[in-house]
């Protein structure tokens, strides 16, 4: 019975070439296309579809960076071979189970067995073995209060509605689910792999027994990649190669952007501006809600919903107003959703142009079933000529004017109707259900491409409540819902973060501080308390760094300086913006490379138990860890501190670790409220020197558009030699996108009674790149010094000219050289005093 279906395995119509894994059965058909020695791709099909072609073109996947790599194919038995330097690929011809064996390691991976479901869609079963962690996923928040937490410990990962992407209900507040198909799998005794489903219809998982399952609810056929790595940072890497990497955002979206909904007028806003100014904190945006193209009605046809255009009545003379505000140092963000009130003239012209959501008569859909924002249709995104039109006659004029950003809300969607016909991604799919998943990542890709078919010179930024994979590579960012104010939900947003991470979305947030001010449930007075823990965490974590909330009202206060513990909140808003260059360095690392800007603390150490599944310490970039705390009225925590040397970023003193928890570390130091920070031993970080006027991601004082050239360098030493790459460029434009970036190396290596610093030439340019810099030293040492030079010629302790060495405090050695060559190398050699010898 077996033999029989031999002749077919590669023989059938649309079977693929000879060099690549192939089998038939009379359910379905199995193609393995190998394309990297540990990555490959598969596509599982029913027999009916078994002529398409195994891998059209993906919503997800750059196909176009993808190319098959040829391996020769034996028989043995009824069992097709494939095998390259890393991997063995074994396709039963009977099963279709896919063995998986690493060559290298030379040890199983796992067995990947797929399956039609019982009413449709496909199955998919993954061997266990000795897999202990579970990662990725997208966003869920399961567990109210926990952090912590792997896929495999919470067991199940299920959907948020039977569409897929859902806000769902949360303390009073609502959260995304959001579905991102990659899943990580590590234990200390495997091989790391990972899986990407290639498929946008809703999935439940479930890890509670071995094989591993996942079941797909929809689609013509299962495609998946996976791949094998030495590290999770591999596979991510391995992952973002495959979707795309993120755009960098404009610099002043790295800082703090004031949000609520809504301000009401430009009066409201300055007023907030001026306040947050005067008591010196810095500000880089605004994010508008609903108000500024005039509100919405609800239940009404006549509600501005999809207008986009400015409500001049409370926001007048708008383009003068941004020009403005620019030279304050002062963006702006708007809101925008994808309805639009059929009492507009809007709807009617969308409407003639086919460009509206359809009934299946070919009449505009008509949603009316959640009101709030008033009655009409919805646009198809799925269609090109819909999206270039709203772009090019709508946004377009908004970006020229001088917006910075686009904050892409309700795009799950919220409100949709189910039997709603769309222009479509893949021909014939055409339903809300086909759709329902890639409706936020389209709308994104039009926005990206309206930047593009412009010309514009402003870099896309979008802040998005859902999404999916490959949104970043459109300069997407997501933020977690409507969060109530409840720190036990700012707990399960840390969790979601790490998983948020690892699926490849660097920008996310949350409102922080809470959205919806009346889940609180303490006292009043006891809010502010929660407001100045929640914005120290999304000081060090939110991308961009937003308080938000529901405030219709105007009885609430929403901006730091007005709510909370204002001295500490503006100690942490600052220490944001220290840590700028090296956020934007990340940021510029993470577009190169694929490297996460906020990584999951396992990626300290994979093999470390106490790091497994840890939501509550995030690693900024290799160097930095922070604690989170979410707890409500303490005075110290708990901080796990990975095995290895370690400094307190703000008071330097050296730490050790065997890999052991330190107990009541303080989060008060006098009054001011501050998460424990570390740097890692060799840490080299750059920060901006933060004058008391600076008031921009730029280190720009008010009245000033010249931006800061000195290089500030924050040093924590290390026997063993390290570096950093620092990355600039204007921080602006996409000048960056055709190299216009300077890039400088820095080392360093402390010896017994010695500390070298290398500053290599700095290569490449940009516009207004300067030639020449002040640099600032700053290192984490107690030892005395006995001398100094720069490129051998001596250093001197600071006189009056500031210049010179000298010692900050008993931890603290500063140096600040006069202006140096960016583009020669430069090399400073610190003598110790010897110890005496006892």
């Amino acid at each position: 019975m077996i033999r029989k279906f031999i002749p077919l395995l590669l023989l059938w119509a649309g079977a693929s070439p000879a060099a690549q894994l192939a089998a038939r059965t009379e359910l379905a058909c199995m193609d393995v296309q190998v394309l990297e020695p540990g990555l490959f791709r598969t596509s599982y099909r029913p027999a009916a579809r078994c002529n398409e072609p195994a891998f059209p073109p993906s919503p997800y996947v750059l196909d176009d960076k993808l190319a098959p790599n040829a391996a020769d194919i034996r028989m043995e038995g009824d069992k097709q071979v494939q095998e390259t330097s890393r991997l063995r690929l074994t396709l039963d011809t009977t099963s279709l189970c896919l063995g998986v064996y690493d060559n290298v390691k030379q040890r199983d991976v796992t067995r990947l067995c797929p399956g039609l479901g019982n009413n449709g869609g496909f199955t998919l079963a993954m061997d266990k073995g000795k897999v202990e962690q579970l990662y990725g996923l997208g966003q869920q928040h399961p567990a109210p209060g926990t952090t912590d937490g792997d896929w495999l410990k919470r067991g199940t990962r299920v959907a948020g509605s039977k569409y897929g992407n859902q806000l769902v209900d949360a303390n009073g507040g609502l959260v995304g689910n959001t579905q991102f198909p990659i899943l990580y799998a590590l234990g200390k005794d495997i091989t790391p792999w990972s899986l990407f489903l290639d498929n946008s219809y809703p999935q439940n998982w479930d890890f509670q027994q071995d094989p591993l399952k996942v079941g797909v609810s929809g689609g013509d056929d299962l495609r998946f990649y996976f791949r094998v790595g030495d590290s999770l940072a591999d596979l991510r890497r391995g992952y973002m190669q495959l979707v795309g990497k993120p755009l960098v955002p404009s610099r002043k979206l790295l800082g703090l952007w004031m949000s609520e909904y809504g301000y009401d007028d430009w009066a409201e806003l300055d007023g907030v501006r001026k306040s947050l100014q005067n008591n010196g904190f810095p500000l880089d945006g605004f994010v508008m809600d609903l108000q500024w193209f005039g509100g919405i009605i609800d239940g009404s046809e006549d509600s501005r919903m999809g207008a986009l255009t400015w409500d001049e009545s409370h926001f007048p003379k708008p383009a003068d107003k941004i020009k403005e505000l620019s030279k304050q140092h002062v963006g702006l963000m708007l809101i925008e959703e994808s309805y639009v009130s059929r009492g507009l003239p809007e709807h009617q012209t969308l409407q003639d142009k086919g460009y509206l959501v359809k009934q299946p008569d070919g009449k505009p859909v008509y949603l009316a079933k959640k009101p709030w924002w008033g009655k009409g249709g919805m646009i198809d995104w799925s269609n090109p000529e819909a999206a270039a039109y709203w772009h090019d006659t709508k946004r377009q004029p908004l970006v020229d004017m001088g917006i910075l950003g686009h904050w892409t809300d309700l795009g799950e969607p919220m409100d949709f109707a189910a039997d709603g016909v769309y222009h479509g991604f893949t021909p014939g799919k055409t339903h809300h259900s086909d759709l329902h998943n890639l409706y936020n990542l389209l709308w994104h890709r039009s926005i990206f491409e309206g930047y593009q078919r412009n010309g514009s010179k402003h870099r896309p930024f979008m802040l998005s409540r859902s999404g999916g994979p490959g949104m970043q590579r459109y300069g997407a960012g997501m933020w977690s819902g409507d969060i109530p104010a409840r720190l036990e939900n700012l707990a399960s947003h840390l969790n979601a973060q790490m998983q948020m991470s690892l699926s490849g979305v660097d920008y996310f947030g949350s409102d922080s501080g809470g959205f919806y001010r009346k889940s609180f449930d303490g006292k009043p007075e006891a809010y502010g308390d929660l407001y100045t823990r929640w914005f120290a965490v999304s000081a060090l974590i939110d991308l961009p760094l937003r308080p938000h909330a529901d405030n219709v009202c105007n009885c609430f206060h929403t901006a730091p300086d007005q709510v909370g513990d204002i001295a500490s909140n503006r100690a942490n808003a600052r220490l944001r913006y220290e840590l700028m260059p090296y956020y934007y360095a990340l940021a510029h690392r993470a577009h190169r490379f694929g490297d996460p800007i906020i990584a999951p603390a396992i990626y300290a150490d994979e093999n470390d138990p106490a790091l497994r599944g840890m939501g509550a310490e995030k690693l900024i970039g290799d160097d930095l860890l922070a604690a989170l705390e979410t707890r409500s009225s303490s005075k110290a925590m708990r901080v796990y501190l990975p095995k290895g040397e370690w400094f307190d970023y703000h008071t330097h003193a050296w730490q050790g670790s065997k890999g052991e928890w330190l107990e009541n570390v303080p989060l008060y130091h006098g009054k001011l409220y501050r998460l424990p920070l570390y740097a890692r031993a060799g840490a080299i970080i750059p920060v901006l020197a933060m004058a008391d006027g600076s008031v921009d991601a730029f280190g720009r004082t008010q009245g000033s558009m010249d931006k800061p050239t000195l290089l500030k360098l924050d040093i924590f030493p290390h026997n063993q030699a390290s570096e950093f790459t620092l990355y600039e460029d204007d921080g602006e434009t996409t000048a960056y996108l055709q190299d216009a970036v300077r890039t400088t190396r820095i080392r360093q290596q402390r010896g017994e009674n010695d500390q070298h610093i290398w500053l290599d030439a700095a290569k490449g340019d940009y516009q207004d790149a300067p030639e020449q810099r002040e640099v600032q030293l700053v290192l984490a040492e107690i030892a005395p010094v006995a001398s100094i030079s720069v490129d051998d010629k001596p250093l001197d302790a600071a006189g009056k000219s500031g210049y010179g060495w000298q010692r900050i405090n008993p931890n603290t050695l500063q140096l600040r050289l006069p202006a140096l060559a960016a583009k020669q190398d430069h090399h400073i050699d610190i003598r110790y005093q010897a110890k005496e010898k006892k």
